[in-house]
């Protein structure tokens, strides 16, 4: 834990609440950064066909130049080099190997380019348990930012709007088992950050009551962590009493059953958002439904209809120049439809809802309800390197199971951390053991399940 964190869950609430305040304060900053980005390719929203595909062209041919220049792995490929200028990006990229976070965790220094500085790292997992480390400079996340921010502008945010956030911000430390407000709020930046890491019946009739109260214009979480929300304001009769405009989600797909829930707790429009911690691909949902791509993170072949076959689809960036990622493969299933016209008046191009495996979800002895991004935290908040997958198993009531697949020596290095990691997220409440494993079984799409709790039935 690092020490800013160890000294803001130290501190009282009315400290904690100024340290907010100042963090929304410096949101405040990133946001006007965001807006002035999204000003700036708003253009991209509405340009034919031909345009598109010409500007992406563009922008693939130099990133694939700069890659071939500055990045060890792929100056095997400086001959493509001549062939530039009678050849498409599209064309040119068939003769590149398509990579996945496995083959880059096996020498990542080859992928890196030479000399790069200013490079800002992030972990990524998903609901994996795999551990990635990406490198992109500033304006690379930024942008990644910026244009995760634009589904909100689209949905009408205007400024002064309140959000409240069910996400994994742990803002109410882990050692209060039950507080009476499970939440902080920040003035500075119009944010209520609610702690999914402490739901139960009684933190969700009070966060159900503080909306109430508040009436944010968004409600912006997880899927899990908004359907156990929800059922438990179900069950205790909650009332919304106030003109909600969106429930915004991510980080997971939306299933059926989570979205009828939803919509009968908060009866509002709910937008999705597609995207990934290697900020390589984003698509935001319109108010017609459909998922656009953008224009400018990066190129997901099939998108314009002139690649295709690969599967998963690969994508390449077109922002990141520390770490260019080219024919990358995220893991989901990602369809295409080249041909749809949006009735939104967007031209950029559209997916289809990705919707990967679904999740069990850890239930403590006590009743709290844990979403399996929550339970991610605890993987990707330590600084645990070299585990190719992870799986959570709840055995029983109160037994869990963390399973590794690693060598030896990794998971002698990092079993106590994740243990004490897991113990911190279930309150204590669970008797956690963490175990190596040989092999981890994965999905058609490449992907295990990440939480897998034998005590539910299945839906």
């Amino acid at each position: 834990m690092s020490r800013l964190k160890s000294i803001y869950n130290g501190s009282p609430r009315f400290l904690r609440q100024v340290f907010v305040n100042a963090y929304g304060l410096n949101n405040a900053i990133r946001y006007a950064k965001w807006n002035k980005l999204i000003r700036e390719i708003a253009y991209t929203e509405t340009l034919a066909r031909e345009q598109q595909i010409a500007l992406v062209d563009r922008r693939l041919k130099d990133m694939l130049g700069y890659a071939i220049d500055n990045v060890p792995f792929y100056g095997q490929f400086a001959a493509l080099k001549k062939e530039f200028d009678a050849r498409t990006a599209y064309d040119l990229l068939t003769e590149f190997p398509v990579t996945n976070k496995d083959v880059i965790n096996e020498d990542p220094e080859a992928f890196l380019a030479r000399g790069a500085t200013g490079a800002l790292i992030s972990r990524t997992s998903g609901t994996t348990g795999t551990p990635f480390l990406i490198h992109m400079d500033k304006d690379c996340f930024l942008m990644g930012d910026a244009l995760w921010w634009r589904r909100t502008k689209w949905a009408g945010h205007r400024r002064g709007d309140w959000i409240a956030r069910l996400v994994g911000d742990p803002v109410v430390p882990l050692e209060e088992k039950d507080p009476e407000k499970p939440w902080m709020i920040s003035a500075t930046d119009r944010r209520i950050y609610l702690s999914t890491f402490h739901l139960n019946a009684r933190t969700a009739q009070r966060i159900g009551e503080l909306l109430n109260a508040r009436k944010p214009a968004y409600l912006m979480g997880y899927p899990s962590s908004l359907e156990i929300l929800c059922g438990y304001l179900q069950d205790a009769g909650f009332k919304m009493d106030w003109p909600l405009r969106n429930v915004l989600f991510s980080s997971e797909p939306m299933h059926a059953h989570q979205e009828k829930i939803i919509r009968q707790v908060f009866p509002a429009d709910i937008r999705g958002l597609y995207g990934s911690g290697e900020k390589i691909i984003s698509a935001a949902q319109c108010h017609e439904g459909h998922y656009h791509l953008s224009l400018v993170d990066g190129y997901l072949e099939g998108q314009f209809g002139l690649m295709g076959g690969t599967q998963p689809a690969p994508s390449t960036t077109l922002s990141n120049r520390i770490m260019p990622l080219i024919r990358y493969q995220i893991g989901d299933n990602i369809v295409t439809q080249p041909e749809l016209v949006c009735g939104c008046g967007r031209t950029l191009p559209v997916i289809s809802p990705v919707i990967t495996k679904h999740e069990d979800e850890i239930v403590t002895p006590s009743g709290r309800r844990i979403a399996p991004s929550a339970v991610v935290w605890a993987f990707i908040h330590q600084d645990i390197k070299d585990i190719k997958k992870g799986q959570v198993v709840q055995e029983d009531t109160k037994r869990v199971t963390v399973h590794l697949e690693t060598d030896e020596a990794t998971f002698l290095k990092y079993r106590e951390v994740l243990r004490n990691s897991m113990n911190d997220v279930f309150f204590g409440e669970m008797d956690v053991e963490v175990v190596r494993t040989e092999h981890i079984d994965v999905s058609q799409a490449g992907k295990s399940r990440f939480i897998v709790n034998k005590t539910l039935q299945r839906k």
